[in-house]
């Protein structure tokens, strides 16, 4: 599995224009035959700051993700709504082992 977390400040008036576009991103990228995962969490008590979980089978599936016309959208979009740039950390799977991993119903 590869793995990412990203880390996103957005600005207190753009939170719900953040939140359209990033679900729209979020349930057409589990569509896709690489993703696995992708979770959108909020800070509760920073509502300003969310985490997106991603979990692709592979790198390439996390490249190809970024060739999609909804990435491109939430691309597009996203940078005016955030406080400073996005942040991201690669991780490596431990556990559940791979075959553990499965994908929420859009």
């Amino acid at each position: 599995m590869f793995i990412i977390h990203v880390f996103l400040q957005v600005k207190k008036d753009c939170i719900q224009q953040f939140k359209e576009i990033t679900l729209d991103n979020a349930r057409n990228t589990l569509r896709e035959p690489g993703a696995v995962r992708f979770d959108v969490v909020q800070d509760q008590d920073d509502s300003s700051r969310f985490i997106f979980v991603e979990v692709y089978k592979s790198a390439s599936d996390l490249d190809h993700h970024k060739t999609t016309e909804h990435y491109a959208r939430w691309a597009g979009a996203v940078d005016e709504f955030l406080v400073e740039p996005r942040s991201r950390v690669l991780l490596e799977n431990v556990f559940p082992d791979d075959a553990g991993w499965t994908s929420p119903e859009v």
